[in-house]
């Protein structure tokens, strides 16, 4: 548990560093990061982004800046940032303007019902819908008291044909998304 949070403080330091060392994103953002504390040049560059028309409208906004977004809301809600991320990579690939054949739409892949229910305005907005799916895969590890598999098998199929079988549902398109966010997340905390 100590070396996790230290390597999430060694990560928060790093990102501190990028924000006040340079700005290398595609869009322009006046601040003072040397004025400011972490959450607030974090706040700013999200609001940046989904108000740049540009970048709004497509996908080319910086991995990196995703990355950072989702282990922000990863740590605040207690989720390792790495499992976060691998959901992202394999759900969307980074494209916050993905849409799935049966409708689950942005970086975290979120159906149409759960995001009315989440209350969720703009599927495609970068920080609501982490949000939104932090918020469920965080109710999933805690009802499935933290099996991982389990709570990844639900997240892709849903918690009715999780909790009828017991286990991952013999579904293989669940089998796979399970077994491809696992060795993301092992390659996230290598």
């Amino acid at each position: 548990m100590l070396q996790d949070m230290n390597i999430v403080l060694n990560r928060i330091n790093e990102i501190q560093k990028r924000f006040s060392s340079s700005r290398n994103y595609s869009f322009n953002v006046e601040n003072n990061a040397q004025n400011k504390n972490f959450a607030e040049t974090l706040n700013e560059q999200i609001t940046a982004v989904n108000k740049n028309e540009k970048l709004k409208n497509s996908t080319e906004i910086p991995a990196s800046l995703i990355k950072d977004i989702a282990k922000d809301y990863a740590v605040k809600n207690g989720l390792p940032p790495a499992l976060v991320d691998a959901v992202i990579k394999v759900e969307s690939g980074y494209n916050p303007k993905a849409v799935s054949p049966k409708g689950a739409a942005g970086l975290m892949q979120i159906m149409p019902a759960a995001l009315k229910d989440m209350e969720v305005t703009d599927p495609f907005n970068i920080k609501e819908n982490i949000q939104a799916g932090i918020n469920i895969l965080k109710r999933l590890m805690d009802k499935y008291e933290w099996d991982l598999k389990k709570a990844l098998a639900a997240y892709n199929a849903g918690e009715k044909a999780v909790d009828k079988k017991g286990d991952i549902p013999s579904i293989t398109e669940t089998k796979e998304y399970v077994k491809k966010v696992i060795d993301a997340y092992i390659q996230n905390i290598k």
